[in-house]
């Protein structure tokens, strides 16, 4: 079922409450009053967000809510970064220790109200049920705030990774036990080859997908497919000699950073 989330901010009557059932009359007549009274701060926190928050909840179970509209979050290995900018802004910083937890708990009430009275927990109110929600300590979850951009240093293999492709690359992987994906092109050539196979293993199956797209020379660059925990989407993939490869959503302000083996 289609469900939006929003936060409303009220100095006078409420502090910073969410609630869901956006789609419906009355979720329409908040967003209309949020135009008129930008002053209440009235924040709509859509599908789309809570789809990429699930999304990152895969890549670390814990995140920082930075003051602002972009969200980021770091693996602990390091090794996958991502970005994603939506159009809500959150009024200040806090932390969640367990993310799948706390929008899994969400998930219990229906039509749940949300209120961050203060900087220690929130509130989930929903009928005759509530829950008392604690923020975790920022310095605990620290590591899963990334805070500064990724400097990608090019592109040298582009090319646009459909939704299709995507998870029939996923499918294969885990079909024919397939760990690696190698990112093939030849100088002067208009595709790039995307294999599957398993590098420590000489006489391993193999799943070949040809693309059209771009290249700099000749490359073979490899990828653990474990790594590639993006939101499902269509994504323009450039990837660099460098080791690292950068993953946009076409649909949303959506970027992952996932490096590659060396």
């Amino acid at each position: 079922s289609k469900m939006h989330f929003f936060l409303i901010t009220n100095k006078t009557y409420m502090s910073r409450i969410l609630i869901t059932g956006a789609e419906g009359q009355l979720g329409q007549c908040f967003h209309e009053v949020a135009k008129e009274f930008t002053k209440n701060n009235l924040l709509f926190l859509s599908k789309k967000t809570l789809d990429v928050l699930k999304n990152f909840s895969t890549i670390n179970s814990s995140i920082v809510f930075r003051k602002g509209s972009t969200v980021r979050t770091i693996s602990n290995a390091e090794n996958i970064l991502a970005k994603f900018t939506g159009e809500e802004v959150f009024p200040s910083d806090f932390a969640i220790y367990d993310l799948s937890q706390f929008l899994s708990g969400i998930s219990l009430f229906n039509d749940p109200q949300l209120e961050f009275t203060t900087s220690d927990f929130v509130n989930i109110k929903g009928g005759r049920q509530s829950a008392k929600y604690y923020f975790s300590d920022p310095e605990i979850t620290l590591k899963s705030a990334p805070e500064r951009n990724v400097n990608f240093p090019g592109s040298d293999l582009q090319f646009n990774l459909s939704s299709d492709d995507l998870l029939a690359l996923q499918k294969a992987s885990a079909i024919y036990s397939l760990p690696d994906l190698t990112f093939f092109s030849e100088e002067g050539s208009d595709t790039i080859k995307l294999i599957l196979r398993d590098k420590e293993n000489d006489t391993s199956n193999t799943y070949d997908l040809t693309l059209a797209g771009s290249t700099t020379g000749t490359f073979s660059l490899d990828l653990k497919i474990e790594n590639i925990r993006v939101l499902p989407g269509d994504y323009t993939v450039k990837v660099s000699k460098h080791l690292i490869s950068e993953w946009t959503n076409t649909d949303v302000d959506l970027t992952y950073y996932i490096a590659l083996e060396p």
